[in-house]
């Protein structure tokens, strides 16, 4: 943030060289001004040369990012300093303890000094940077709202420097309260406000990097409503970025079409010249690509599915930046898996697609090193390390567990009961989701394990739920005055529970979700895994999952599916047998298109793509994560109710 009079430090809380405010008005009257009150304070004069040495071994440790030793001595000048100036040499100490780096301590001293600064003494612009550092310290201390309520009424009627300042403030506490589009516009108000290209660039580098934080569902809802042109032309090229296939010639048709929307607009041409690069990446594939698929044996049927995806999706590339891409099956055996990957270097391979099966990736883990990078398609064993070119992708089921965890907790949801089949899959998603839940505290009551082949689940929801009264409604004995029990409309499971975490096949969950209307339990908000929904709409037979809220991948989910034609034309081309496993065509599609960015995902953290399976990008070892969409079951239909974090409805909404 800027100092007064010049700027004080970068968006990014890199310090600039500071201008301490007596260098405004000629640094001997202000040394003058000092040496006469510490004169009255102390009754002894002290030389000129004294102050002015103190004030400038300030400014030098500043400059030297020593902040803490410079603040304590700018306190330090203070208290032999009364009225005005005093406050003045507290607002550069407050400056420095407000910084977005400070440590704890150091926000602790600001506090206690906001509240001793004399904003009587201040004249000038100086009430309105009180007002300002005061913010600054509120959102650091995660109060978004109190930090907007400090600011001065109308950042962008204050000069320059002062503006600067509490439009990042702003900035910073709308994205905060996720009040996108007011973000949007203070960081572009910023940057029109920076002195120079390099701070300019710097504030819409910010605000680029928001935009390609949210959806693009998201962008698209936001874009429409912002007022303010420049803001809807960041949100329409944020959702141009998001939504454009990874195709350079389908790129430029898309800029074309946003130019003309947004003439002049600040975005241009540094934004758009960065997606081009950015596309022109996604064509320089690999040379040569070996795909390691167990195309025969007990993993055939979910094999083909992936290889049919990775066809369609080398079809979906120009013809002139398609690869050279070769098949090899593996079978059952794990080290098949590494024979044939060995052939593939030896054929010149650039990149290998596979192994499936997890013991066969962790016999890939468990190299040292990889001469050719490897894209697996399940998740190895945990390990402390994987070799350098090892790249895990896949459906981990684990991964949807940890998300509905993470969603009944951003929801409200404290206290749950898990529902999981009595198999290794159930047991391995229960340990998912308790360790992230509790993790995030929250605490599972209780879990029960259920036969995935039974027809009645009473067991389950009666232990699960310690339901007081078995007998259906119809069959309660009435009360003295004819009518049912009084408490025949109350919940009668028990009162510590908020939330159901519910895994199973589309058999079993609409077997159970009646069953829990049946035992007036159909109040609980019941949030599932993408196991439940067959990835095939059916209304009628889906129906008795109305109200289950769930995660799965945008291919399956019409209002967000990112290639809606792709899937019409391939729901006439796969086998049967594929279709009856869209999830699997899906990952291979993604398979081979994010095959050529990997490394560029790697070196650029926080960049994604926007696949069939969901937003991917890597993690730290270099595991690919997918962030799936929210659907609810309306009327036997699953309807997008969020993406990522964010939902439009909560959990606990009767909208059905």
């Amino acid at each position: 943030m800027d100092r007064q009079p010049h700027a004080r430090q970068a968006l990014h809380g890199n310090a600039h060289r500071a201008s301490p405010p007596w260098r405004g008005v000629g640094i001997v009257a202000f040394l003058l001004v000092i040496t006469l009150l510490l004169s009255a304070c102390a009754g002894i004069p002290r030389p000129m040369d004294d102050a002015e040495e103190r004030l400038a071994q300030a400014q030098a440790l500043e400059e030297a990012q020593e902040y803490q030793q410079a603040a304590d001595l700018y306190l330090e000048i203070a208290q032999g300093l009364r009225a005005t100036p005093r406050a003045r040499v507290q607002l550069e100490a407050l400056e420095i303890l407000t910084r977005e780096d400070a440590p704890q301590a150091q926000r602790n001293r600001a506090g206690r000094l906001l509240e001793e600064i004399d904003r009587r003494r201040l004249e000038g612009d100086e009430p309105a940077r009180l007002d300002i550092l005061a913010a600054r310290l509120a959102l650091l201390k995660g109060d978004p709202g109190t930090a907007l309520e400090r600011l001065p009424e109308d950042p962008r009627a204050l000069p320059d420097r002062l503006a600067r300042q509490a439009l990042e403030v702003e900035a910073r506490a709308h994205g905060h309260r996720e009040d996108w589009i007011r973000a949007v516009d203070a960081w572009d108000a910023l940057g029109a406000r920076q002195p120079d290209d390099d701070r300019r660039q710097q504030a819409f580098e910010r605000l680029w990097a928001l935009t390609q934080e949210l959806d693009p569902g998201a962008l698209e809802a936001l874009r429409d409503q912002a007022d303010r042109a420049a803001t809807r032309g960041w949100l329409d090229l944020g959702h141009v970025a998001r939504t454009t296939p990874p195709s350079p010639r389908v790129l430029e048709d898309a800029l074309d079409d946003w130019r003309e929307r947004h003439r002049d607009h600040p975005a241009d041409p540094v934004f758009l010249e960065r997606l081009r690069e950015q596309w022109a990446a996604y064509t320089r594939h690999p040379d040569h690509v070996a795909v390691l698929l167990p195309l025969t044996g007990r993993f055939g049927s979910s094999a083909n599915a992936i290889l049919e995806g990775i066809v369609a999706a080398y079809y979906d590339t120009p013809r002139e930046e398609r690869t050279t891409l070769r098949v090899y099956d593996t079978g059952e055996q794990a080290d098949a898996s590494w024979t044939q990957y060995e052939k593939a270097v030896e054929a010149g391979a650039s990149l290998v697609i596979g192994p499936l099966e997890r013991s066969a990736v962790n016999r890939f883990a468990r190299e040292s090193s990889l001469p050719v990078p490897v894209l697996a398609l399940n998740r190895a064993e945990t390990r402390d390390s994987y070799p350098d070119n090892l790249y895990q992708f896949g459906l981990n089921p684990e991964d949807e567990a940890v998300q509905a965890a993470e969603r009944a907790v951003l929801d409200g949801h404290h206290d749950a009961v898990v529902m999981v089949p009595r198999t290794e899959l159930g047991e391995r998603l229960h340990r998912a989701f308790e360790d992230r839940y509790e993790t995030l505290g929250g605490l599972v009551r209780d879990v029960q394990f259920y036969a995935p082949e039974a027809t009645d689940y009473s067991d389950t929801i009666i232990q699960g739920l310690q339901i007081r009264d078995t007998r259906p409604t119809h069959r309660r004995r009435p009360s003295d005055d004819g009518r049912a029990d009084r408490d025949a409309d109350e919940p009668r499971y028990r009162g510590d529970v908020d939330v159901i975490f519910l895994s199973g096949g589309p058999r079993q969950a609409r077997l159970i979700r009646p069953q829990l209307r049946y035992y007036q339990a159909g109040d609980l908000p019941v949030i599932a895994t993408s196991h439940i929904y067959s990835g095939r709409p059916d209304a009628r037979a889906d129906a008795d999952l109305n109200g289950i809220v769930f995660a799965d991948i945008p291919w399956l989910l019409d209002q967000v599916n990112p290639r809606p034609e792709l899937r019409e034309t391939l729901n006439d081309q796969l086998s049967s047998t594929s279709q009856q496993l869209p999830r699997l065509v899906a990952l291979g599609f993604d398979a081979l298109q994010v095959s050529s960015m990997v490394e560029r995902l790697a070196r650029q953290r926080g960049e994604y793509h926007q696949g069939l399976t969901g937003r991917l990008h890597l993690d730290e070892q270099r595991r690919i994560i997918r962030e799936l969409n929210w659907a609810r079951f309306i009327e036997g239909e699953p309807r997008v109710i969020g993406i990522g974090d964010g939902l439009i409805n909560p959990l606990g909404d009767a909208a059905w």
